[in-house]
């Protein structure tokens, strides 16, 4: 169903009606066209409401103004009222007055979601002024402005503003702001016409600092005063455009800024390059020879390189976020009914069958169900190593098929797929600020104003001390230049983008930048056996049956583990197909977490889990199945009970390897002082087998997930700072309760990964890297800070006493920026 404005020679207001409400459509009405008929809407919010009504199975049948969802809406005011309905509405709110959080649930049903690119944002007090216009928009729900990334992301009722409106509102500000589709063509646009602005004003700035000097030096020491002057117009002729034209954003943000009251960086910088120029005009009336186009030009030059140096940082460091969303657009061919066709990655549903060429990348989630390929998937882990996959194995969004012609089953929506919850969870941590972020935030807001108040007390301070106005000027002009906080309000934004870029290339997803930075500081690590120092790739080793019927019990038994996404579940499903047994319906089926699995396979009763899961269920384990499961166990097998109709009949013993890099992991660990400890829900014997091959002196076998939540906790209580290292679902509680939660692997649903930070290859040897990222981050933000701060330390008292002039304060400022660009490009390297 798609809507169109109508035109006005369609209009008939005495017979056109609303088709929800059935109020005149009036003159200006929203039509859509629906099966095939055309119907016209009064206002954009019926329309709306139609559209959830009419695509709503539930309400196929029903009178839509009888719905529920038609009273609310009419009830908060979304739709307009007919009598009947103001009626309905007078008797229900006597009956019953409606709750504020009923009207917010309507409004999220009916809400919107927008990504916004606006390129051009200088620092975070961008950011900060347009999300706080955005927000206050009428019809606006949430706002949300990231200034490394240059987007906004907007909850909005569409019935009460335009996506149009939103980008008049970041207009008026002196931004440009457009839809994620048209980025690329904009921002190059906008990239030609900011080099444009740059060149016209270091060509321009160019000429007049070789004018200045000479007249600073004495080159023209001949010449009268009369003659001297003489070069103040060609200065003047050439400062106007660098100010009016290259500077003219700066104004005019500076200008959005304070009509909004609300004081940005560009604020400053404006009012110093203003003060000069205007200055400079004023001396040139009253016949001075003491003019400061230069500052004012240099300041404009300077900026807008800094800018322009510190976007492309921003471009540099980010190439680890901006990958992922440039995969998304992807297109594979669909294969319906023996024909291939392209579509983009958002047409194909679940179970959709599609194939891609080599050297091609996956940008959906698959299960292969034909032929054989060779995948790198080393943008999501950091390995190097192609992988074959067959039939039955999973592909995940953003692999490189490497060679072969695969036809895929597709698991998930583009927007569900492992590439499309990273880039939400990027986004999160991107958004989510750290301590460092928010102090420079603060500080940022406190400082514009303050500086501005610094300025103007310089200049009284100095004219009552017995100075010339001229240098009350001068030394207010280089406070406002010297100690402009472009360099604070870059530091820990920079740095943390960069550390989630690397740390993605190398296969660790941060979802939280703030537990990322505790990382360095932990002295306990805590670690799930299975799939984190195991492969968890378990092979049968010996099934053990009390009667004849073997292959019977392993066909029951892989039936209920079909439903189990366990490792363990995994191989004997595999080992039950591979043998040629039926595997058969489920029903009543149940899941003990920590302990095992149980339901109904025809007419049979299924249990299988370890022994707390027989425990549990009351069934008692027969003296020789125990005796000859703890042998196995003593191996170093995981042992897998069964029962079936109340009666344990045996037990499977599988193997698993300890994964190559875990040993060396662990001592690397101790050598700085980190204890490690293993837990696991696998028996004792076989978890004690498993800690002695690793060197872990504390390990526990038998462990629910309940008891590593208390085991954490624990620790905690004793002052230590814990990471919990686990699967990121089956240890959700200890992983959340954990100072640092790190999942090794990826899942199948990472927004469900109660982790902070994602091992993706699953080796051990990423939690040293992220380890390195964690030391190294937390370096660079602090030296960025201190470098920011230690500049505005010694600039401003040079500034007040008259030792800088405004020249030397716009290079100062211009250094400062470029330590701390240059400084956090260490971290990519």
């Amino acid at each position: 169903m798609k809507a169109q404005e109508i035109p006005e020679s369609m209009h008939d207001p005495d017979t056109s009606s609303c088709e929800l409400c059935g109020l005149p459509a009036g003159r200006s009405p929203v039509a859509a066209t629906i099966d095939g008929r055309k119907v016209r809407f009064c206002c954009p919010g019926c329309h709306h409401v139609f559209q959830i009504l009419f695509n709503d199975p539930a309400t196929q049948h029903e009178n839509y103004r009888e719905t529920e969802l038609y009273r609310a809406c009419v009830a908060a005011g979304l739709i307009p009222a007919t009598e009947e309905d103001l009626l309905t509405l007078q008797e229900t709110r006597e009956e019953e007055k409606p709750r504020s959080h009923e009207k917010e649930n309507l409004e999220e049903a009916l809400s919107h979601k927008v990504v916004l690119h606006i390129p051009g944002m200088w620092c975070t007090a961008c950011s900060w002024l347009l999300e706080e216009v955005l927000r206050r928009t009428e019809g606006v729900l949430r706002a949300e402005v990231l200034f490394l990334t240059d987007t906004a992301t907007v909850t909005y009722l569409p019935h009460r503003v335009k996506v149009e409106t939103l980008q008049k509102s970041v207009a008026r500000l002196g931004y440009q702001a457009h839809l994620q589709g048209e980025r690329s063509g904009e921002a190059a646009r906008e990239k030609r016409e900011w080099l444009l602005r740059f060149g016209v004003a270091a060509i321009f700035t160019c000429n007049i600092m070789m004018i200045s000097f000479a007249l600073y030096w004495g080159f023209f020491r001949e010449l009268e005063r009369e003659g001297i002057s003489m070069f103040s117009y060609p200065l003047w002729l050439m400062a106007t455009p660098v100010v009016f034209y290259s500077g003219w954003p700066i104004l005019r943000r500076a200008a959005a800024g304070a009509r909004h009251m609300k004081l940005n960086m560009e604020a400053l910088i404006a009012v110093g390059t203003l003060a000069a120029y205007f200055y400079s005009v004023v001396q040139i009336w009253l016949g001075g020879i003491h003019l400061y186009f230069d500052t004012a030009s240099m300041l404009v030059t300077l900026v807008l390189l800094g800018k322009f140096i510190e976007t492309q940082a921003r471009e540099k460091v980010s190439r680890g976020v901006s990958e992922l969303f440039a995969l998304t657009s992807g297109k594979v061919r669909l294969c319906t009914a023996g024909r291939e066709r392209w579509v983009s990655a958002e047409g194909v549903r679940p179970n959709d069958r599609f194939t891609l060429d080599p050297h091609q990348r996956f940008p959906l989630d698959g299960v292969l169900v034909e032929n054989t390929a060779l995948v790198d998937q080393s943008f999501l882990t950091g390995e190097s190593r192609p992988v074959r996959k067959g039939p039955g194995d999973e592909v995940h969004g953003g692999s490189l098929l490497l060679e072969g012609r695969p036809v895929l089953r597709a698991t998930r929506t583009a927007q569900e797929s492992s590439l499309g919850q990273m880039i939400s969870l990027m986004q999160e941590a991107l958004h989510n600020k750290d301590p460092y972020e928010r102090l420079a935030d603060r500080l940022t807001q406190i400082l514009v104003p303050a500086i501005l108040v610094l300025a103007g007390a310089t200049a009284l301070v100095t004219v009552l001390s017995g100075h010339s106005p001229e240098e009350a000027f001068l030394r207010a002009v280089t406070v406002l230049v010297i100690t402009c906080p472009c360099a604070l309000g870059i530091a820990t934004p920079l740095a943390k983008v960069a550390a989630i870029g690397r740390g993605r290339s190398e296969g660790v997803l941060v979802r939280d930048a703030a537990a990322l930075e505790r990382l360095k500081d932990l002295d306990t690590m805590v670690f799930d056996k299975t799939g984190t120092l195991t492969e968890g790739t378990y092979t049968l080793r010996h099934h053990e049956a009390t009667g004849p019927n073997a292959p019977e019990h392993l066909e029951k038994v892989a039936s209920l583990e079909v439903c189990s996404n366990h490792f363990l579940a995994r191989e004997l499903v595999k080992q039950a197909r591979n043998g040629g047994l039926t595997l058969q319906e489920v029903s009543r089926w149940k899941e003990w977490e920590g302990m095992g699995i149980g339901g109904m396979v025809n007419a049979t009763e299924v249990v299988a889990g370890n022994r707390a899961c027989m425990a549990f269920k009351g069934l008692s384990i027969p003296e020789d199945l125990k005796t000859k499961a703890e042998g196995h166990e003593r191996k170093g097998l995981t042992v897998v009970f069964y029962a079936l109709d109340g009666r344990v009949e045996g037990y499977f013993a599988l193997g698993d390897h300890v994964r190559n890099s875990a040993l060396e992991v662990l001592n690397h660990l101790k050598s700085q002082g980190v204890a490690c400890h293993m837990l696991s829900g696998d028996s004792p014997h076989t978890t004690a087998v498993i800690a002695s091959a690793l060197g872990i002196d504390f390990h526990r076998g038998g462990a629910l997930p309940q008891d590593k939540v208390r085991h954490v906790k624990k620790l905690q209580e004793q002052g230590r700072r814990v990471a919990m290292v686990g699967d990121g679902v089956n240890d959700a509680g200890a992983l959340a309760q954990a100072d640092v939660g790190m999942a090794v692997g990826v899942t199948a649903d990472l927004l469900r990964d109660a982790s902070d930070i994602t091992l993706l290859s699953g080796k051990p040897g990423r939690i040293l890297a992220a380890r390195h990222l964690s030391v190294l981050t937390t370096r660079i933000i602090r030296q960025n800070l201190f470098f920011a701060f230690l500049y505005n330390a010694l600039g401003i008292p040079l500034a007040m006493t008259g030792l800088l002039n405004p020249l030397v304060a716009v290079l100062a400022m211009f250094a400062s920026s470029l330590s701390v660009i240059g400084n956090t490009l260490r971290i990519r390297t």
